[in-house]
């Protein structure tokens, strides 16, 4: 209640001057249930329906039209920046070590020459296999070049290649797209040019790399090459959705709640192992373009065609405020790399003009070192004695504070929610006690008690408002589109806000201070 009542007045100020223009801020939240579908919901009707696409709620799913390629880069492309990298190598290192986080002796240099390998192979060097470009696959793209009139290049086929003639290559659709200023329809073109898991194999397959790891055998009495092998296929085999180009568009949607309830399970290792990569692909999803620099397009690998134009959006998106939550942070603890990737989202945060939160109900499932890198600690109530003693460990309060946490936060009530806000700033620490007021619409659209929240859903018959949860054609995944309508945005334009909640214990990591 109180994190999305902070997100409540920032966006509804911005969307009562929607008429002037005025863009909203970038918010998203990995969230698990419906809680945020009436906040969604009450942002939509004050945009209006000429801009209620602005704010989307999708259900993420392992089913057709829900894929999501990790592998995905900035348009025009062909390696990823240096932050993207990151996110990929810890993606990567879910799916190919054991859930405990104790990768294989070598696995971890292994992923990124693979990774590294499976970019070059898509490009057109000396021993690079590019992905060739069919009709049929892409009504959007072909539809454009032949209203555009485009003339694409034929290659010779691959030695060995009976089924290509002169071929021409996705990265040649992107190209000319780029040429005549379709740079979202060149997005989705490129979708198709960069590698998917399958390509993973492959690479490790590469002469160079098969020679510098295959002699490294495990306890397992397989190498390093077949161990990996083995990950990448099995999570091919369990994570279709993963495996395939993306298909999920977000459109130009800049406030999005992506609820992850029915992809991250508990329970088991497996389990463990699916949720966190959920909870990482949810943040690439929606937050990968919140780490975007003017600086990113001076690097080598930025191509000459698109530098002026992602200098631009850079700069804009450096500019934006920004805003990342994730709910239920408990979830995926039981991956150290979530938790690296957190850390170093929050550390280069403040240069790219992000704020983060990460909400839970025991203090303790926040890492030492994530607790270190926040900037903010908001609690709103202690379970028992235990819990009280462990947050004021772990949040280093003092002796006033400690007394206010055991006996000053009961929980919301007919006068307001009491919180207690401890606060690093430039020029000193803040520890205050305040109340939360909200009126009865807020209360309504905000409460995630599970009696309101079945009820809301029903009076909003999710059913009847999926079409409209979406984006400007009135759908969530292309692939379910057929009127042909769907912009051809790539996923992740846009960035995101939030802040504590009702509950027990918020580590609200804001980074920048």
């Amino acid at each position: 209640m109180l994190g999305n009542t902070i997100l409540l007045g920032l966006l509804l100020s911005s969307a009562a001057m929607g008429n002037n223009g005025v863009k909203l801020p970038l918010l998203a939240k990995l969230d698990i249930g419906h809680a945020s579908l009436g906040f969604i919901e009450m942002v939509r009707n004050a945009l209006g329906p000429d801009r209620a696409h602005e704010a989307i709620f999708v259900e993420m799913q392992m089913a057709p039209g829900f894929e999501v390629n990790i592998f995905d880069l900035q348009v025009g492309l062909e390696y990823p920046l240096p932050l993207e990298e990151v996110a990929i190598d810890n993606f990567v290192s879910i799916l190919a070590t054991p859930i405990d986080g104790q990768p294989f002796e070598g696995m971890d240099q292994l992923f990124g020459d693979v990774i590294a390998e499976a970019y070059r192979q898509c490009t057109g060097v000396a021993g690079g296999n590019p992905k060739h470009y069919r009709e049929g696959i892409e009504p959007l793209v072909d539809e454009a070049i032949h209203r555009l009139g485009l003339q694409l290049p034929h290659h010779a086929a691959a030695e060995g290649d009976l089924d290509s003639a002169d071929p021409t290559w996705w990265r040649d659709v992107v190209t000319a797209l780029i040429a005549a200023g379709e740079h979202r329809l060149a997005g989705i073109a490129q979708r198709h040019a960069v590698p998917v898991l399958q390509d993973l194999i492959a690479a490790a397959r590469a002469p160079e790399i098969f020679n510098r790891y295959s002699k490294i055998v495990l306890p397992t009495h397989e190498t390093l090459i077949d161990a990996f092998e083995r990950y990448i296929m099995a999570a091919i085999k369990k994570y279709p959705t993963l495996s395939e180009p993306t298909q999920l568009d977000l459109g130009d949607a800049r406030i999005i709640v992506l609820d992850l309830a029915r992809v991250a399970p508990q329970g088991s290792e497996s389990a463990n192992r699916q949720t966190a990569l959920m909870y990482m692909l949810g943040r690439y999803l929606i937050g990968r373009n919140f780490f975007l620099h003017p600086e990113y397009a001076d690097l080598p690998i930025m191509p000459e065609n698109v530098r002026e134009y992602h200098r631009s959006r850079f700069t804009e998106m450096k500019e934006t405020i920004k805003r990342l939550d994730f709910e239920e942070w408990h979830r995926p603890k039981e991956a150290p790399q979530v938790d690296k990737q957190a850390i170093r989202d929050v550390r280069e945060g403040r240069k790219h003009n992000v704020q983060l939160s990460f909400i839970s109900q025991r203090s303790g499932d926040f890492s030492a070192d994530l607790v270190g890198q926040s900037t903010a600690r908001w609690i709103l109530k202690c379970g028992d004695e235990r819990e009280a003693n462990e947050m004021i460990e772990n949040f280093k309060l003092t002796p006033a504070s400690a007394y206010v946490v055991r006996n000053r936060l009961p929980g919301p009530g007919r006068n307001g929610a009491p919180f207690f806000v401890v606060m690093n700033a430039a020029e000193g620490k803040y520890e205050q006690l305040l109340v939360n007021v909200l009126g009865p619409i807020e209360l309504w659209a905000f409460s995630s008690t599970p009696n309101d929240t079945a009820l809301r859903s029903r009076l909003l018959c999710p059913d009847a408002l999926k079409p409209r949860l979406a984006v400007s054609c009135h759908c969530v995944s292309r692939r379910e589109c057929g009127t042909g309508a769907c912009p051809p945005q790539g996923p992740g334009d846009e960035k995101l806000v939030s802040s504590g909640r009702t509950g027990t214990a918020g580590c609200h990591g804001r980074s920048g201070g």
